[in-house]
């Protein structure tokens, strides 16, 4: 497997999509660059097909910079199935790397 190849992961918090692994513990983006102020709306965007909801039934808050990457943090309401956490994070260079749906108790 090349080092550029994207893989998924899948890990205990929650489920890991897209992402390329270049090195242990460095994950790259692959796409083009996404403003800081489209972030947000990329990510939701993400979570109403992952989810299968309407956009009002999705929650992101701003990027927020940090440690060489950036986070946008959300909350997808499920109706009767409750409301699941996620989150989308970005590179270095503003291309998206992965969203990460975090896990639920008894999961």
């Amino acid at each position: 497997m090349k080092s550029r190849d994207a893989i998924p992961v899948l890990l205990a918090t929650g489920l890991v999509i897209c992402g390329s692994l270049l090195a242990v513990g460095q994950v790259t983006g692959s796409g083009p660059s996404i403003g800081m102020k489209e972030m947000p709306g990329y990510c939701l965007n993400m979570a109403v097909e992952m989810f299968a909801l309407k956009p009002n039934k999705v929650k992101v808050k701003k990027a927020v910079e940090g440690s060489g990457a950036f986070i946008v943090a959300g909350t997808a309401d499920q109706g009767d199935s409750g409301k699941r956490d996620f989150h989308c994070t970005f590179d270095s260079e503003k291309k998206f790397v992965e969203m990460v749906v975090e896990s639920t108790g008894g999961e």
